[in-house]
Order: structure tokens, then C-alpha cells, then sequence
């Protein structure tokens, strides 16, 4: 029996969706023939998990019928029932999006080539001036802009991915096309980064996928069928269909389920080959030569999801000494102490250590990634802490660097600053319960720290946090709406709506954009508090009672008199169920209400606020005051 019917079978006799994941996996060594999709998807069905509903739309101008085998399984496999609606095959620059109107989908998907873009595309490029082959740029991304309007007027509230067909045969100057200095694949090049850069600044969830990426993974012989190309206009072959499905079923997955925000790792046989209370640091398989190299392999790509924004903890049932002696002095540990947001190494139960991860790090425990080489602590983990997804590590070296790759909930659908230093924020973080710890005066402590909160209004430059914040705050978050760019873009422009964030600096470091506040009917006396959400980075220290008293009070300036609040309980949101009253809210029918101008708050003495609006010219303006004063 081959690997890959052996991994069919084994899916076949799992009894959940996880393990019949798990049990396909590697998934780009996998592909499918018709019939074992089919018996997939049934047993898929009958396993009783209900799928979450996604609306898919494909617009464009190749053929895409074949893919529709492939939707429904990796679909299921990720806990979503997909349906489609492809629109007419050519049409994508009719108003009303072709179509797509009616069928209000939740993500739509752009299968367009190059010389849809540009006529001069179809030719040979490397002949053109560099002025020929910057007008051909600027007006091929001009036309994607015509694209994305006429869909995003028909569909304002979906997620929009751009792809590009790759390029079935080598590049226009064979193997010396990478010397050329105008060459087709530079040309390419700078076609998809424009189009990646437009779509930043202009198309609000709208991304580009770079498809290029996929030939690189799969191969340009296997990706493509060229007999159902130059036959029927479909381009893929059954291997590539599926890595194609897979590939954007990713999106939608983001999309609907929370995000990955902490990968647990366990340490001998995951991070390094053997047991290091037995084999000693020097004994550990981990360096340049087999099969330490597949470790550090991996740990090199841990080191790549830390600068999606994703933190890294490890549990490991270990002694301490000698765990920390390979993180401090092995030559080849690529991952340190300084790397991961929190640390579990000692004889507890695996399932404590978890959740006494989750409570440091004020994280869910849905929002974890556990990776263990024990099938023991994998199954234990999953009887008993479901929500956590379990990734058992190979059993061989060879496949332990793409262990995660196959894990749609650590993709991201953007990147900002906050990302990129979230580590380093909880290592701040654990210095200030350090500090805590010392002090014997809570309010000297507070004071100790020399905070300073920026709170921005209406600020664009912040959408992409903005949005990232209404979709994976989980805990302080008193509504738990979650929004997409275009949502956040059109409160920003209505003057019924405020669009506060807030930042908080202090002597350890800048915590970065951490708080978000909606508020809508400012042009009336009584306005609303659509979401008040806090990351849990923050909690104790006065800011949520701070950025409250900013936000009434830029309310009053308004000539409000009134705010009506909710608390909508969640499974998560426990956390602030008393915040309106402990902030002098009283209740009604359901509401929680305030009359404006509210008094100031102490407890938010210890925080000084700018305050930083948009003026009528565009620029903004910063007022600076104590919160405690105002």
C-alpha cells in the first residue's frame, strides 16, 4: 500500500475532523482521485461536526468549473460547508459585480492572467523601453482598480483574493532570463508588486495571492494539465487543482474561525532529536549534519511564524537546568529564552502547564497551537482541552521542518507593527508583574511606570489594526462584533460614527495600538457604544478606565448627552461583565446608560492622554492632557 492510500485509509476510521486532518498530512504529498474525495466527504458529514457556511465567488477568465470537486472537501476538512457561485466565464467589469450582487458572498476569488491586464502582456516584454514597461505597469494595475471597484460595489462587506495564472512554460529568455536586466520575470515581478502595493493602500480586503508560489511549491510539470488547457482553458491537473482549492480555502478559513496566536512547543524530539536529561546537550541530535539538521530546520521556520505576529511558548515535561543549558549555550539552538513569550519546564500534567500558559498570556485556549512528539500527551490533550489544536510531531526527522505548514489558523490576512513585536511586548509584560511583584503600593507602581496612552480618532493609518483587533479580541471585549476594513473604512468616513485606538508607552517599552472604541450617533443627543475592546496585554494597569474617559469625553465635546452601552456575553468574554457598572453605568432594559459629562475617574490617574483628531486640512492635531484633570 502506498503513503498516500495508507493515509486515505486512516482517514477513512478517524472519528473527528482534527484527526482526519491530522491523518492526511503531509498535505502537499497528498492527491486525491474523485472517488476517495467523495467517500471523504461523506464520512466527513456523517462525523456530526456542523461546518460554518462560507459564499464563494469565482470571477474569471479561464475556466474553473473542474475545481468544483475540490471545494467541498477542504472545505470540511477545515470546518466550513462552501458553496459557490462562479460568474460568467470572461465577464468581470459588468456593474453589479457579474453577478455577484445576489449571491452576497462571503469571499470571491480572482482567476485573471496577466495579459487580462494589459494587452501588450500576451507579447514578448523584453524588447520593451524601460518607459514602455512602466506605462504597461501603471495601466495594468489600473485596470485591476476598474476590476475591484465595479466587484466591491456589488459586494462591499466580502474578502477579495487577486491571482495572477503562473506562467505554464519557462521564462521569454530561458535560463539567462535572470541576468537580463528586461527580462519577462522581471517584468512579472514588478507587475505583482504594484498590484500587491495598490491593493495596500487602495482595495480594503482585497489580497493578493501570489500563485508564482505555488508553482514554486508543487512544480510547473505537476501543477499544470496542458491537454485540459489548450482543450477546455482549465490549467490545472488533478494534483494542482487540489493544492490551488486548498491554497484559498485557507482564506476562508482565517476568516471565519479565530486565529493561532501562541504555538506550544514541547522540546526532546521536537526541537531537538533525543532526551536531553538522558543524551545530555552535547548528546542531542541538533546541528549541521542528520538528524539534527531537520531540527534546526524547523526551528529556523518557528522563528518565520514569530514574524506573522505568532507567539511561542514551551511545555515540556523536563528538568529545568537542563532545558535552559541548551537554550543558553548549545552552538547550534537557534531559538532562546529571549524567543518565547512563556515557559512551562517542569513534572506537572501537560493539560496544567496549558492552562496555566493561557492564563499568563491572557489568551484562550483556542487560540493555541500545540506541538508534541508524545501520542500519549497529544491524545491527553485532546480529550481534555478540545479547543486546542493538537500537532503530533513526525516521526521522522526528514518531515519535522514543514510540521505546521498545513495549519490554515496560523495564515494571516495582514501584518502590522503590533505583529512583529508581540514577543517582545510580553517580555516587557513579564517585567512589569516583576515589578509588580516587588512593590507593596499598587498605586506607587502604577505611578512607577510613567504611562502615557496616545488615543487616535478617526485614523487611517491604524485600519489594518483596527480591523485585526475587532476580529481576534476575544476576552475584553464587550460586544465581540467583529468588522472588516471596508466595514471600519465607512465608519471612519460617516460623522455619525467615531473610531477611537489607543497606544500605551511606559518605561519598559510601547505596547503599540492595543484598545479600539466604535461609537455611532455622535449627530444626535444620545450616542452608542458599538465595541469597547481592550487587548488583555494591558489589563490592570488603569487603561481601560482611561480610554473610556477619553472617549465620553470627546462625546460631550460633541454636544452628546447621553451613552448607552451593551455587554453581550460570550463564552470568552466573562472578563468585563461588570465593566459598565464598575464604571457608573446603571442598567435598564437590557442597556447600560450614562449621563454626559461623566466625572473623572481616579483610577485612571496614573495615565497621561494625547488625544490625536483629524483637522479640517487633513493633518492632525494632538491635545495633551491628564485624564485625572479633565
Amino acid at each position: 500500500m502506498t503513503p498516500v492510500a495508507e493515509r486515505f485509509q486512516k482517514a477513512l476510521t478517524a472519528t473527528s475532523r482534527a484527526d482526519v486532518l491530522a491523518a492526511l498530512r503531509p498535505r502537499r504529498a497528498t492527491a486525491l482521485g474523485p472517488l476517495e474525495i467523495n467517500r471523504l466527504v461523506a464520512h466527513l458529514r456523517q462525523l456530526g461536526e456542523p461546518p460554518v457556511a462560507v459564499k464563494l465567488v469565482l470571477l474569471r477568465t479561464y475556466t474553473t468549473d473542474l475545481l468544483k470537486t475540490y471545494w467541498p472537501l477542504e472545505g470540511l476538512l477545515n470546518g466550513l460547508d462552501i458553496s459557490v457561485y462562479e460568474a460568467p466565464y470572461g465577464v468581470i467589469h459588468e456593474e453589479g459585480g457579474a453577478g455577484t450582487e445576489d449571491a452576497k458572498p462571503d469571499m470571491a476569488c480572482f482567476f485573471l492572467r496577466a495579459e487580462d491586464l494589459h494587452p501588450a502582456l500576451r507579447d514578448p516584454v523584453s524588447a520593451l523601453s524601460d518607459e514602455a514597461r512602466a506605462t504597461v505597469v501603471d495601466e495594468a494595475v489600473a485596470q485591476l482598480d476598474n476590476i475591484l471597484s465595479s466587484f466591491r460595489r456589488a459586494s462591499p462587506l466580502a474578502l477579495g483574493v487577486v491571482t495572477l495564472l503562473p506562467p505554464m512554460h519557462g521564462p521569454e529568455l530561458g535560463q539567462f532570463d535572470a541576468m537580463a536586466g528586461e527580462s519577462s520575470g522581471d517584468l512579472r515581478s514588478q507587475l505583482k508588486r504594484r498590484i500587491a502595493k495598490n491593493l495596500r493602500e487602495k482595495h480594503a480586503a482585497v489580497l493578493f495571492d501570489d500563485l508564482d508560489e505555488l508553482a514554486a511549491e508543487v512544480g510547473r510539470a505537476t501543477l499544470f494539465d496542458p491537454r485540459l488547457w489548450f482543450s477546455s482553458r482549465f490549467p490545472w491537473s488533478v494534483a494542482g487543482a487540489q493544492a490551488l482549492v486548498r491554497r484559498l480555502v485557507r482564506y476562508a478559513t482565517v476568516l471565519k474561525y479565530p486565529r493561532a496566536k501562541v504555538i506550544v512547543l514541547d522540546a526532546d524530539n521536537t526541537l531537538w532529536g533525543g532526551i536531553v536529561g538522558e543524551d545530555g546537550p552535547d548528546g542531542i541530535a541538533l546541528g549541521p549534519e542528520y538528524p539534527g539538521s531537520a531540527f534546526v530546520a524547523f526551528q529556523r521556520r518557528l522563528l518565520d511564524f514569530q514574524q506573522r505576529g505568532i507567539l511561542l511558548a514551551m511545555c515540556s515535561k523536563n528538568n529545568p537546568d537542563d532545558v535552559a543549558e541548551v537554550l543558553r549555550d548549545h552552538p547550534h539552538q537557534l531559538l532562546r529564552e529571549s524567543h518565547f513569550a512563556a515557559m512551562r519546564v517542569n513534572w506537572e500534567p501537560k493539560i496544567d502547564n496549558l492552562k496555566s500558559l493561557a492564563k499568563e498570556l491572557n489568551l484562550g485556549l483556542d487560540s493555541f497551537v500545540c506541538v508534541d512528539d508524545s501520542p500519549h500527551e497529544c491524545f491527553q490533550v485532546k480529550q481534555q482541552l478540545p479547543q486546542v489544536t493538537v500537532v503530533a510531531a513526525p516521526q521522522q526527522p526528514v518531515e519535522i521542518p514543514w510540521t505546521l505548514d498545513d495549519i490554515p489558523s496560523l495564515e494571516i490576512l495582514s501584518l502590522t507593527h503590533e505583529d512583529r513585536e508581540r514577543t517582545a511586548m510580553y517580555v516587557q509584560e513579564r517585567q512589569r508583574k516583576q515589578l509588580a511583584t516587588r512593590s507593596t503600593d499598587y498605586g506607587q507602581y502604577l505611578g512607577s511606570l510613567e504611562m502615557e496612552m496616545t488615543v487616535s480618532l478617526d485614523d487611517r493609518r491604524h485600519l489594518q489594526r483596527i480591523v485585526q483587533l475587532t476580529q481576534k479580541t476575544n476576552q475584553f471585549n464587550l460586544t465581540t462584533r467583529r468588522y472588516l476594513e471596508t466595514d471600519i473604512e465607512r465608519m471612519i468616513e460617516h460623522p455619525d460614527w467615531l473610531v477611537a485606538d489607543f497606544s500605551l508607552t511606559d518605561v519598559f517599552g510601547d505596547s503599540g495600538i492595543v484598545g479600539v472604541a466604535l461609537v455611532n450617533g455622535l449627530r444626535g443627543t444620545t450616542a452608542e457604544v458599538d465595541t469597547l475592546l481592550m487587548s488583555c496585554r494591558v489589563i490592570g494597569r488603569g487603561a481601560e478606565t482611561a480610554f473610556l474617559q477619553t472617549i465620553l469625553d470627546e462625546c460631550a465635546q460633541r454636544g452628546v448627552q447621553r451613552i448607552r452601552a451593551q455587554y453581550l456575553p460570550t463564552r470568552m468574554n466573562g472578563l468585563v461583565k461588570d465593566y459598565w457598572p464598575r464604571h457608573e453605568f446603571a442598567e435598564s432594559d437590557g442597556w447600560f446608560h450614562a449621563d454626559l459629562p461623566h466625572r473623572a475617574f481616579s483610577e485612571a490617574s496614573a495615565i497621561r492622554v494625547t488625544v490625536v483628531r483629524p483637522t479640517s486640512g487633513g493633518s492632525r492635531a494632538a491635545a495633551r492632557a491628564s485624564v485625572s484633570s479633565s
